[in-house]
């Protein structure tokens, strides 16, 4: 089974859109990041024959970060091999998260928080109405993951439209 992208293959290795993906961009059934992401791909499968199995259903660009929704077998093979996603970030010069397709905001979360465990995810009702979606991390804050966290924060809010709190285990306990 080839490699199945947003956009024809054609048009993701020539880089020029035809009338009906050009429609399809038009009409925001497809973004800009599923046609750069789309792209790499298809070089990427000229390489790395197990590319040419996967699935791209749809793909997001938030501040030079790529997020890239393939069908849940998928990123289990993108995690297995860890060139993919180095040679995906290297052509699309961003950091690359992968998930899975699901409808659940908790596997959502654990596919682009992977490979850090996810303790518990909770969905908090404020006062005002608004709800927050809190995420627990096993261990302490570590500050290498701090920049991070934020980066992951931004993509939640902009792919699924969620108010993110993280928290580290030790923080969540000590509150206890």
């Amino acid at each position: 089974m080839p490699l199945r992208i947003p956009i024809c293959a054609f048009d993701a290795k020539t880089g020029i859109l035809c009338a009906k993906c050009q429609a399809k961009l038009t009409a925001g059934q497809i973004t800009d990041a599923d046609i750069q992401v789309s792209k790499a791909l298809v070089k990427l499968a000229e390489k790395i024959p197990d590319v040419n199995k996967m699935t791209l259903l749809r793909s997001f660009q938030v501040d030079g970060n790529y997020v890239l929704e393939v069908e849940q077998a998928d990123a289990a093979i993108v995690r297995s091999k860890p060139e993919i996603k180095q040679k995906l970030e290297e052509q699309l010069k961003g950091k690359v998260w992968v998930i899975g397709s699901s409808n659940s905001d908790r596997r959502f979360l654990e596919d682009l928080f992977y490979p850090i465990r996810l303790l518990t995810v909770n969905t908090v009702w404020l006062p005002d109405g608004s709800k927050v979606t809190k995420a627990i991390i096993p261990g302490r804050r570590v500050e290498r993951l701090s920049g991070e966290i934020e980066i992951l924060k931004k993509i939640v809010k902009q792919v699924k439209g969620i108010e993110l709190m993280v928290e580290f285990e030790r923080e969540a306990t000590l509150r206890l």
